[in-house]
């Protein structure tokens, strides 16, 4: 049908025409973009969470960012505290050689100065962007400080609920610090609640037991006893401070000679033989000793013989005496009874000493722990505070300056322990309290005082600064003890950081990769396909030529028409 008013086949193409190029200004849009969801128009839901994702993504840059800041500031106290680890080292070798007989101390402690001063340079120089992790300035000691974190951006959060995080990592300057300006406590310095070696009492273990008195004789020749021949002696077993013993009165002639070794001839030619003779005659006058003790010299002595007590005769003492030595033969000869012993063991009790060292104060944070054990009680752990310290020496300030007064502490901390504890210049001897225990020897009470520890465990009570080996304040070992205490605690800390680096170049990878991931994932909601839209574009505008085509062919024909009627 063919209309003068209506032009349909125009229509028409006109329709396919606008279509067309309204298909075609999207495909060219996405050509233009490489978007396929470039306006929230295009599709509101993956517009929204591609645009919020982008917007994580730059925070996750920004992290990455700060990582990289952390990771700088690490970077620095790691190399600092290592270095200050170098320095230690080479502190204590110079400790070491302070100890050669004939070094000249006074020249050892200049190279000392010098390190000292090379460590606190270490410590000034080790600043990123005007943050020290290996300085601190409290006014408080740093064990008395809470927590003194410094942190580091770590990871940005979108939980669930979509709510966003800022994830950080802490790091705890009180273990880092090196130097710790107002309060001290850093690991170079003194721990003001520090104990130090405790006089040194810390480390102690004794543990000291006896065993039965016992006295050795030389053997001076042996002897025939002819039918008049004999040999007298007193001898008392078991005699001491708190007993007078047991006195027996005993005589060696030929009889008990042949009866001892089985003879007829009356000979004593050897230490075996006298052994064996002494012997018979405390077992046939119930003397409670032994010829055949070995603890000097062993059975098989063949120029020695030994006498002990068997403790078995009733006293609290454990001694061997011998005395009033008479003989018939010339001159006193007696086989060596007659002279006074070499070696002499009696009344042993339990005894074990320490060296006082250096004074210390015992402040009120700090504690002292040791444990005692005295004959058969149980080991108890006793306590010295500050209380204690003064309550003993009538002071108020915690202050042990001698052996003196660390043993009057250590006896009023220890009191019911049956625990005696001694000064003698600067040695501090404990035994049993034997007015408690007078038993000697092998009887006797054990004493045991070991597992000394404190709290604030050991530290330094000097600083670096204050090491001087030409004076007399403190030995070159308490020295050595101290810096060697810095160094591992310089190289706990360095462990700690390096640990922390690791971490943060696992984060920052991580970081990375996430944003790459979320590039990705973004990518796959809105990015156009490339490929597909080309093919489509062309035959986009292949289909645009035919639709112009088309809309001329249907205009000619209108033409037409109106020429019918000219």
């Amino acid at each position: 049908m063919t209309s003068i008013l209506t032009n349909l086949g125009a229509i028409a193409a006109l329709q396919t025409l606008r279509s067309v190029a309204a298909d075609l200004t999207v495909s060219q849009q996405q050509a233009a973009s490489g978007l396929r969801v470039s306006v929230a128009a295009d599709d509101a839901a993956y517009w929204s969470i591609s645009t919020t994702m982008r917007s994580d993504n730059m925070a996750i840059s920004a992290v990455s960012d700060a990582l990289g800041l952390g990771a700088a500031k690490l970077d620095t106290a790691y190399a600092g505290t290592s270095a200050i680890v170098d320095v230690l080292g080479e502190f204590k070798a110079k400790l070491v050689a302070a100890k050669e007989q004939g070094v000249d101390r006074a020249k050892v402690q200049e190279e000392l100065s010098q390190l000292n001063a090379q460590a606190e340079s270490i410590v000034e120089s080790a600043s990123f962007s005007g943050e020290n992790l290996l300085k601190t300035k409290s006014t408080l000691p740093l064990l008395e400080e809470g927590p003194m974190t410094t942190s580091v951006v770590s990871s940005f959060v979108r939980d669930a609920s979509s709510n966003v995080q800022v994830k950080t990592m802490d790091i705890d300057l009180k273990h880092s610090s090196m130097l710790n300006e107002g309060g001290g406590g850093g690991i170079l310095q003194k721990q003001i609640h520090s104990v130090g070696d405790i006089g040194g009492f810390r480390g102690t273990g004794v543990n000291s037991v006896a065993h039965q008195g016992h006295e050795r004789h030389k053997f001076t020749g042996g002897v025939t006893f002819g039918a008049g021949d004999t040999i007298t002696f007193d001898i008392n077993v078991d005699g001491g401070t708190h007993t007078t013993g047991s006195d027996y009165t005993l005589t060696i002639d030929k009889a008990l000679v042949d009866a001892a070794l089985g003879t007829t001839d009356g000979n004593v030619t050897s230490t075996a033989q006298l052994r064996a003779v002494l012997q018979r005659a405390f077992t046939d006058n119930g003397v409670p000793a032994t010829a055949y003790e070995a603890l000097f010299s062993g059975t098989g002595s063949t120029t020695h013989f030994e006498i002990g007590s068997l403790e078995t005769s009733g006293h609290p003492g454990s001694s061997i005496t011998i005395s009033n030595v008479g003989s018939s033969f010339a001159g006193g000869f007696a086989m060596g009874l007659e002279d006074a012993p070499d070696q002499n063991h009696d009344n042993m009790y339990p005894e074990a000493s320490i060296s006082f060292t250096t004074g210390f104060t015992v402040s009120p944070l700090a504690e002292v722990y040791f444990d005692v054990q005295v004959g058969p009680g149980a080991v108890t752990t006793y306590t010295i505070n500050r209380g204690v310290v003064d309550a003993a020496l009538g002071t108020v300030d915690g202050y042990i300056g001698s052996a003196a007064d660390l043993a009057t502490v250590i006896s009023q901390a220890s009191i019911g322990s049956n625990l005696m504890a001694v000064a003698s210049g600067d040695t501090i001897t404990f035994s049993a309290d034997q007015t408690v225990y007078p038993e000697a020897g092998n009887r006797a009470a054990r004493v045991y005082v070991g597992n000394v520890q404190s709290n604030p465990p050991y530290a330094p009570d000097f600083d670096l600064a204050e090491v001087d080996i030409t004076q007399n304040v403190r030995t070159i070992d308490q020295y050595l003890r101290g810096v060697d205490h810095m160094e591992k605690m310089a190289i706990s800390s360095a462990s700690r950081l390096g640990a922390l680096q690791t971490r943060i170049e696992m984060q920052a990878e991580f970081a990375e990769r996430l944003s790459n991931s979320i590039d990705s994932g973004v990518g796959r909601l809105v990015d156009a396909d490339m490929n597909e839209v080309s093919t489509r574009l062309k035959a986009l505008q292949t289909q645009q030529q035919i639709a112009v085509q088309s809309l001329s062919i249907a205009n000619n024909n209108s033409e037409t028409l109106m020429q019918l009627f000219r």
